[in-house]
């Protein structure tokens, strides 16, 4: 039964020794639907209420794993970072395969990083590493550049060879002059003067 049913059959009960009036009768009424209105409207309105603080605690939660996130990835950069940067050469190949397996963001400071290994750094395993790692961002002009910066100071064979074939990989014609100075060198490496005559025909025919 409804509220307002029951108060009207049972309204007999609320006057006062049969002194209510008609007006009064009225006036009950009035409030009586008015009362039943304002809870009706509650209703309605709870179920937006409930959305709202629904939607505030989502949000809350998106926000607090957002930043979570953020601090494990700067954690996880700081580490990185340090172990490129370690004067132990495992150290250092640890941190490039770290890169290569997990992190994979192209990040200037460790892509600085990298790059610096491979025109300074004296271990030819981190440095090949370090080109493989780099050239996961083979479209990235600051890369490229430097990986042919690399390719006209290396005097390391194994190196050179993996440069080279970066260069045929990346295809860039500005790689040409590095390539030929190799090429007519008298103290390259016959198995890398192969290599770079082999690049040298794939810039040609691009």
């Amino acid at each position: 039964m409804r509220v307002e049913d029951y108060f009207k059959n049972n309204k007999e009960g609320f006057k006062d020794s049969g002194q209510m009036s008609s007006g009064s009768d009225l006036s009950f009424e009035s409030r009586l639907k008015a009362e039943i209105h304002s809870s009706t409207e509650e209703q309605k309105a709870s179920p937006f209420k409930i959305w709202s603080i629904a939607a505030s605690i989502l949000l809350l939660m998106t926000f607090g794993f957002w930043y979570t996130t953020s601090n494990v990835a700067t954690e996880e950069e700081k580490v990185l970072l340090a172990n490129l940067e370690n004067e132990s050469a495992g150290k250092r190949l640890e941190g490039v395969y770290a890169f290569n397996d997990d992190y994979k963001k192209e990040d200037d400071r460790i892509l600085d990083r990298l790059i610096d290994i491979v025109l300074n750094d004296q271990n030819a395993n981190v440095q090949i590493a370090s080109i493989d790692a780099l050239m996961q961002f083979p479209k990235n002009e600051k890369v490229r550049k430097n990986l042919i910066k690399a390719l006209e100071k290396e005097d390391k064979p194994i190196v050179q060879i993996k440069l080279i074939k970066a260069m045929r990989k990346l295809r860039d014609q500005r790689a040409q002059k590095s390539l030929e100075k190799i090429i007519n060198n008298e103290q390259t490496f016959p198995i890398v003067k192969s290599n770079a005559t082999m690049a040298m025909a794939t810039l040609k025919t691009k």
